[in-house]
């Protein structure tokens, strides 16, 4: 997976622009569907696992992004990338207001925020286990 990561990092901005623009293009789409699983007593919307998805893997972009060579980001960096995320996705939400069939659903940024938070948390150790195993790698 580390190797995986490691190719694909002079391209997550590319990949960044294009998730972020996936995400603007469906989220305007009027009147989508919501999926749900039926059980005895009562109903799971599967939209929920959605939106934690695609937030965690824009977050997971943006962080590789920023990451530089030696996935070493920084405290600061990680702070900010944060915070423009989060606006996003509180964003995203609001914009759908405006398209018809569609509504604005603070389970929705809930879901968005877990996701973000998530994928900020898995980067941090796994960014720390990269740059320590690029140290060893540089000194021996």
């Amino acid at each position: 997976m580390i190797r995986i990561i490691i190719w694909a990092r002079p391209f997550s901005r590319y990949l960044l622009v294009a998730w972020t623009l996936t995400i603007i293009t469906v989220s305007s789409i009027p009147s989508l569907p919501t999926l749900k699983i039926h059980t005895a007593n009562s109903e799971f919307r599967l939209d929920y696992v959605f939106h934690f998805c695609e937030y965690g893997l824009l977050a997971f972009l943006g962080f590789l992004s920023f990451a530089g060579d030696e996935f070493r980001p920084g405290f600061r960096k990680f702070i900010i990338i944060t915070v423009y995320l989060l606006a996003f996705a509180v964003l995203d939400e609001f914009h759908q207001k405006l398209i018809p069939g569609r509504s604005f659903n603070h389970k929705d940024i809930w879901s968005n925020i877990t996701g973000i938070l998530t994928a900020m948390l898995f980067c941090m150790a796994l960014f720390r286990t990269m740059a320590e195993k690029s140290g060893k790698i540089h000194q021996g």
